[in-house]
């Protein structure tokens, strides 16, 4: 995202409601993928309507009091199969196709927030939060008496 610095590694949320939903079917990925321009959308919602596999996302704005006001939109792009409907749609056209090699490269540049990819330290405190340690445990290192080392 291009409010992050480099060094944030961004990881799939689990926790998202979208990763409730049934995975897309298909042996290869489209061609195309959409991406929102998020600085030019206004969370209208017209392109949800649309999208025949729901892929699209609403981003909460940035007051937790009232998350409907500037909110946006996010295209989960793994589920997209670029059917192109969202950026005919978009009255603001702020939704872009671009083919799959590019599109990890663009949603980086114009995502300006998103809630199913955050970075893996938020991650890691959503897990702590909710008692999930991912974390393999040390091994136990056995203790040896001085009669055992000398035989």
């Amino acid at each position: 995202m291009s409010n992050h610095d480099d060094d944030v590694v961004l990881v799939e949320n689990p926790y998202h409601t979208a990763r409730l939903k049934p995975v897309r079917k298909g042996k290869k990925p489209p061609k195309l993928i959409a991406v929102v321009h998020q600085s030019g959308c206004t969370g209208c919602e017209v392109c949800i309507a649309g999208c025949p596999v729901d892929s699209i996302e609403l981003v909460s704005g940035p007051n937790p009091d009232n998350p409907g006001f500037q909110q946006m939109v996010e295209i989960d792009i793994t589920r997209c199969i670029g059917c192109q409907n969202c950026s005919q749609d978009c009255p603001w056209e702020t939704i872009t196709m671009y083919q799959h090699e590019d599109c990890y490269t663009a949603w980086g540049n114009e995502t300006l927030k998103s809630e199913l990819y955050i970075p893996e330290v938020q991650l890691n405190q959503l897990n702590e939060d909710k008692g999930i340690n991912l974390k393999a445990p040390e091994p136990e290192v056995e203790e040896t008496s001085d009669e055992e080392t000398s035989a």
